[in-house]
């Protein structure tokens, strides 16, 4: 029996970020045994999110001519739901405007997925609210990542259908070959995300700063992963906090190693202002490692405060080194916690949970 034809439109899988990872999740979940998964690649290539080492032609060149390689992969593939893969800014929304005219003219059924970005920055601009109106309701389904943006995008676009399906993991390869067994301890912190003034690293340094202070947190480490424009920022405080010794930077972490060091931090630390939903958050989760964060976009729907980590406030320092003194302050209380994440992420964010979503919403898009 033929499979119906389902055409995944995003960014390379071997790309860095949460779109590259989304779209290997699709790939590796149960959905391709009950369709035929395809890959367009329309997202851009480059070794860091979002991406800027990839060459301007050849980004020109890749928007140019991406409406035409749609057009040429409904053509030979003829699937029965266009997944289009986007995040709402400027350059993403007008490269969707053009795909989804592709798809009308082809009268392909759409669905039209979010990874994070800000609609307000999208509509603002004068004329965009009622083009972006217009755009959004061409799809048959929108879906957003976090029960929060749907509030928004009801209020603002009238949107005629949302539907909301959290990010999952691939649970298996953050589990390990044995059950993990917490140290009990807050001695090594880690923070997973780009560097960002937004994404909370700055806080998380104060807070070690504050904690180093205390001799039960003498030894305390901060572990940084990740690029972005704030690095030079972050090494020049650092060193101006004489946190040399407790403070590493590591650069960006390829996918494979990101297993490894999220299993080696007792917390992760991702006090983020304005977000999605993380990667790093649910790959946490799934490692057994707590996580202390923020009540933002759609982290709320993926953690209970107190039972995987802890809630705080964006830019907080203080609050963050308080919630690293409640968690170190219990043992076998920071274990069990550790193995509610693990089991917690098994049950609920895992790729079978997001087959099972997708393939209910492709089925109802006409994908039988």
């Amino acid at each position: 029996m033929t499979r119906p034809v389902i055409l995944v439109c995003g960014p390379s899988p071997g790309a860095v970020g949460g779109g590259p990872t989304h779209v290997r999740n699709l790939f590796a979940s149960p959905l391709a045994s009950e369709f035929e998964l395809v890959l367009l690649e329309t997202g851009s290539r480059g070794a860091e999110s979002p991406a800027r080492d990839e060459p301007f032609l050849a980004a020109l060149w890749r928007l140019a001519t991406g409406p035409f390689a749609l057009a040429a992969a409904i053509a030979r593939h003829r699937p029965a739901v266009v997944h289009l893969n986007t995040a709402m800014t400027p350059r993403g929304f007008w490269r969707e405007w053009l795909n989804l005219l592709v798809c009308r003219a082809f009268g392909r059924r759409v669905a039209y997925q979010v990874h994070g970005g800000d609609l307000a920055s999208v509509t603002r601009p004068p004329g965009m609210l009622a083009i972006v109106r217009a755009t959004l309701s061409w799809p048959d389904a929108i879906v957003l990542l976090a029960s929060a943006e749907r509030v928004e995008y009801e209020q603002l676009l009238r949107a005629r259908r949302l539907v909301v399906i959290p990010n999952a993991v691939d649970t298996r390869v953050f589990r390990g070959e044995a059950e993990r067994v917490h140290r009990g301890t807050v001695r090594r912190v880690g923070f997973l995300a780009r560097l960002l003034p937004a994404k909370g690293v700055f806080e998380c340094i104060e807070a070690v700063r504050l904690l180093r202070r205390e001799p039960a947190f003498a030894d305390l480490e901060l572990r940084i992963a990740g690029s972005g424009p704030a690095r030079e920022e972050i090494e020049r405080r650092v060193a101006a906090e004489g946190l040399v010794d407790a403070v590493q930077l590591l650069g960006p972490l390829p996918a494979a190693r990101t297993p490894a060091f999220l299993r080696d931090c007792d917390v992760t630390l991702l006090p983020t202002v304005r977000e999605g939903l993380p990667y790093a958050i649910l790959e946490s989760l799934a490692a057994g490692t707590p996580v202390v964060t923020t009540r933002t976009g759609g982290i709320p729907d993926v953690m209970r405060d107190g039972e995987h980590g802890r809630f705080v406030e964006p830019r907080n320092a203080e609050q963050i080194a308080a919630a690293l003194r409640e968690l170190a302050a219990s043992p076998e209380r920071l274990r069990e916690m550790s193995r509610a994440c693990a089991s917690w992420a098994e049950r609920e964010l895992g790729l079978e949970r997001l087959a099972r979503q997708f393939g209910q919403l492709y089925r109802e898009l006409g994908a039988k």
